[in-house]
This record gives C-alpha cells, sequence and structure tokens, in this order.
C-alpha cells in the first residue's frame, strides 16, 4: 500500500510499508468526512474521475455515534501510485473530508 501524506505526495521514505502490485483489484479506500449535504455523492464523483469503473453500490456507509462524522468503504480498481497519490489529493480538497485511508 502506498503512504500518502496530507498534500498527496507518496512518501518515498517508508522501507517497511507493503507494497501492492499493479494493477490491484479491490483495492480499498475509506473516507472519514463531515455528515454534509451530498457528501455520499461529492466522494463518488472525486472517486469516479479517477476509478471510472467504480461501483457505486458497493460503498459502504457508517455514521458516527453523535451523527457528526460519516465514513465511507470502497474498493476500486488501482492502476498506479499515481492514480492513489492524485485520488488522495482530491478528496482531501473537499473541505468536509477530514481523512483518506
Amino acid at each position: 500500500m502506498a503512504l500518502i501524506n496530507k498534500q498527496g505526495v507518496v512518501a518515498a521514505d517508508a522501507p517497511d510499508a507493503p507494497k501492492i502490485e499493479f494493477p490491484c483489484d479491490n483495492y480499498v479506500i475509506k473516507v472519514v468526512a463531515m455528515d454534509v449535504a451530498d457528501i455520499q455523492a461529492t466522494v463518488i464523483q472525486h472517486v469516479r474521475a479517477h476509478a471510472p469503473e467504480f461501483d457505486e453500490s458497493s460503498i459502504k456507509k457508517n455514521v458516527s455515534s453523535k451523527g457528526r462524522f460519516v465514513s465511507f468503504s470502497l474498493r476500486i480498481r488501482a492502476e498506479s501510485e499515481s492514480q492513489l497519490a492524485r485520488l488522495h489529493e482530491d478528496l482531501m480538497a473537499v473541505e468536509a473530508i477530514k481523512m483518506v485511508m
């Protein structure tokens, strides 16, 4: 798995990080965001821009106990580390999104 910092740059100094082989089917991405209007549609729009084959029916949504946050787990076909870095950068640019893993 690529380690990506907040700026979307792949961390080169992570020798112990597990390596993935590309393409990687069923690559899991988790997004944590404020529970605001249309956040799921926003996440889907950004993911689909980088992974057009993304099946939005497979997205799993969890709401925090107090209802302030929502998390989405989704799977894409990861083609490269640069694709993942660009996706991470685009998602983190959304003000309501707090974390992408």
